[in-house]
């Protein structure tokens, strides 16, 4: 299985992000695709911004569909009632991380749903033919991790599981410079076709990657690009920021769009890390 990264990363995208999408269903397809994303280079956290009062819908949108994407299929029923938002979440493509496994595939690890607790045990779906049963009062109703010990369920942290066990997702609906200027991130990396071409400072993303603990990534949105973003809020992008990369030099098309950045950076921080500079 895949192990996770050693350290935590964040991306931070806007809001606005579906806007180019005008329908439900195109709208759903893209979100599918940041989760794919984002699963495929094992982001661990993404944070939604609201970069215009007007994506505030696409916002609670693009989460929904994330948290759906996210959660083990065996688990969404009980944690996905039908809403408009999740109409078209079949469409989602399966992310297929080792948190979701296939039916009857073994693994030591699982994420679970609560179904009954009592003073001394609990009731678990972990996406077995049965429930099982772990020898430990757990808050009913609920998901939780699950790790099989010497032929028991036991709860487990996300810790203590060494592969990689998805993403988990949060809005901030006060926008990117309250994100930054209320979380405490180590390094942050900041996308625009404004900064340093990546290849000037290859060394210096492969160090940050490997000496820090928590990694951000900011993304800009499809109209405008982080200068102006956090301009809005006050704050210079230079001053809170570690790093200002371009990872798209020479581009052959005017803009390049928030997912096509998404998977173009974290493709080429993936390369980055894994070199021998």
């Amino acid at each position: 299985m895949v192990p996770r990264r050693p350290y935590s990363l964040t991306i931070c995208l806007p809001s606005s992000v579906l806007s180019l999408a005008h329908t439900l269903v195109e709208k759903t397809m893209l979100a599918g695709q940041i989760a794919r994303a984002a699963s495929i280079y094992r982001v661990d956290n993404i944070v939604i911004y609201l970069d215009k009062p007007s994506a505030k819908d696409d916002a609670m949108l693009m989460k929904d569909i994330l948290a759906y994407a996210e959660t083990p299929q065996y688990l969404r029923r009980y944690l996905f009632p039908l809403t408009k938002n999740l109409r078209y979440a079949a469409l989602v493509p399966p992310l297929r991380t080792p948190h979701h496994p296939l039916s009857g595939e073994d693994s030591k690890f699982r994420e679970g749903f609560v179904l009954k607790s009592g003073e001394k045990d609990s009731l678990v779906d972990v996406g077995l033919q049965e429930p099982v049963r772990c020898p430990r009062p757990l808050p009913l109703n609920r998901r939780v991790s699950m790790k099989y010990v010497e032929g028991t369920w036991l709860p487990a942290s996300r810790e203590e599981i060494p592969y990689y066990w998805g993403y988990q997702t949060q809005i901030d609906l006060k926008g990117l410079g309250h994100h930054l200027t209320n979380t405490n991130h180590d390094y942050v990396i900041s996308t625009s076709r404004l900064g340093v071409p990546v290849s000037q400072v290859a060394k210096d993303i492969r160090g940050a990657l490997l000496n820090n603990h928590d990694i951000v990534i900011l993304f800009g949105s499809p109209d405008e690009g982080l200068h102006e973003i956090l301009r809005k809020s006050g704050l210079d992008l230079e001053q809170v920021s570690d790093l200002i990369v371009n990872t798209v030099p020479h581009q052959g098309t005017e803009t390049v769009r928030t997912e096509e950045a998404l998977l173009i950076s974290l493709a080429v921080f993936t390369l980055i890390e894994n070199m021998d500079l």
